[in-house]
């Protein structure tokens, strides 16, 4: 494995290393001073950026702050650490130079690794351990190996991703929504998170070691859609996302203009202001997330592939966009990928359309509405049918108001009133109540 990072001078240089690393990007597990870790602001204590991590104290809010919970560390035999997101009850999203980061390394052996949901991840229990049958390297990372000497290329072009399967489902968590499509803004708000070593961003001074999960917050200041590079396949060809770790003094802004482009990062401008809980990634060998809501839902938009420094003031971490790999994400992910197993003989738990049994018939049932007909597919915003009802329409923006086909027309459906033997609901094209036996 290398350790990927920038020269003061921009120019790209690889080291090996024997140690795991983590957090975002592998942080030094033996806290080397060398390796990377995670950046906070230097006027500020590390324990909002723990609470963040474990979604506690003002933090608590998953519709103000994105769930951690599906955030876990991979770990191997042999000592390396990364991070990595669950986005189905047995999909794990994180960076393939986790797993092989030189064209002269070994097919990565599953078996020799597993996944921890539990913070410290040191103190897991046998039940919060996973065990992988599959680790799945993005085709152009795979690819792209042999080039610069067989050190590879593919995390400068966005295609630095892997799927982890997992041997058994997780039972517990909500996995974390993907991306749904369309270009992610400029300058909101990207909140990350991992495991890991700390440092003070402007001090460089390490902490004791660390295992708790960590969040930080900073701004999206590079989008890149689909990197253009010549003599390279489309099909080998990612996105990708960066953000910069701005100081306090307004003296770092790395990705503001004036600036040279960082290897295939466009040109732009950033705002040099640091946010609340302002937070470089440990981002060598990586993993870790970066969310944004959208909408109304938090979203994993990007996995940390490498950054330019030691993680205090002007480092940028780059991630592989997700958006850029939706076809390739989708053909690992099952039916009702985004609602958590119950631990109750099959039954699941969306978070907008509650419990329910899915069966392969793709028949579903319902405690309000009974027998339901939809196939999963798309487990945010769907189409089904139902006896007494036909075939009616709805999201997680909306539910339980549902669009009836049959009636054409917006009903209120009662969840409390209604069961397998009745449906209760309120007809805004009668403007009534309707039971229906």
């Amino acid at each position: 494995m290398h350790h990927r990072t920038f020269s003061h001078h921009g120019k790209r240089n690889k080291r090996p290393f024997r140690w795991a690393v983590l957090l975002l990007g592998l942080c030094a597990f033996t806290l080397q001073a060398t390796n990377r870790r995670v950046g906070k602001l230097d006027n500020l204590s590390w324990s909002p950026y723990f609470d963040l991590g474990q979604n506690s104290s003002i933090y608590s809010s998953v519709t103000q702050y994105p769930d951690f919970s599906p955030v876990g560390a991979l770990y191997s035999n042999e000592g390396y650490l990364g991070t990595g997101t669950l986005v189905a009850p047995s999909v794990v999203l994180t960076a393939a130079h986790l797993f092989r980061n030189s064209f002269s390394s070994p097919t990565p052996d599953p078996s020799s690794w597993e996944f921890i949901l539990h913070a410290p991840f040191t103190e897991a229990s046998a039940k919060q351990r996973f065990e992988i049958s599959q680790i799945n390297l993005h085709p152009g990372w795979e690819a792209r190996l042999p080039e610069l000497n067989g050190k590879g290329d593919g995390d400068m072009l966005g295609v630095d991703l892997a799927i982890v399967i997992l041997k058994k489902e997780v039972s517990g968590v909500y996995p974390a929504k993907l991306p749904v499509g369309g270009s992610e803004p400029l300058g909101e708000k990207v909140v990350v998170g991992g495991f890991g070593n700390l440092v003070d961003g402007a001090s460089g001074a390490e902490a004791v070691q660390n295992q708790r999960r960590v969040g930080g917050l900073n701004t999206l200041d590079r989008v890149v859609l689909q990197v253009d590079k010549p003599n390279v396949p489309t099909e080998y060809l990612g996105g990708l996302l960066a953000i910069d770790f701005d100081s306090p003094k307004l003296d770092a802004n790395s990705l503001g203009s004036g600036n040279p482009p960082i290897d295939n990062l466009s040109s732009g401008d950033s705002d040099p202001n640091p946010v609340e809980l302002e937070a470089s990634t440990a981002v060598g060998d990586s993993g870790g997330p970066a969310f944004m809501k959208i909408g109304n839902a938090w979203r994993i938009i990007g996995t940390v592939s490498y950054g330019t420094s030691d993680s205090t003031y002007g480092d940028v971490t780059v991630f592989t966009r997700l958006a850029s790999h939706e076809s390739w994400i989708a053909g690992y992910l099952p039916s009702w990928k985004q609602a958590r197993k119950t631990g109750m003989e099959g039954w699941l738990e969306s978070d907008w359309f509650g419990y329910f049994l899915p069966l392969p018939s793709k028949w579903n049932f319902h405690p309000s509405h009974g027998w339901v007909y939809s196939s999963g597919e798309n487990d945010e915003s769907f189409w089904a049918w139902q006896e007494n009802l036909g075939w009616w329409w709805s999201d997680l923006t909306v539910y339980p108001f549902i669009y009836s086909s049959e009636r054409a027309s917006w009903l209120y459906f009662d969840l409390s009133r209604s069961t397998p033997q009745k449906i209760v609901f309120f007809d805004y094209g009668k403007d009534d109540w309707v039971q229906v036996l």
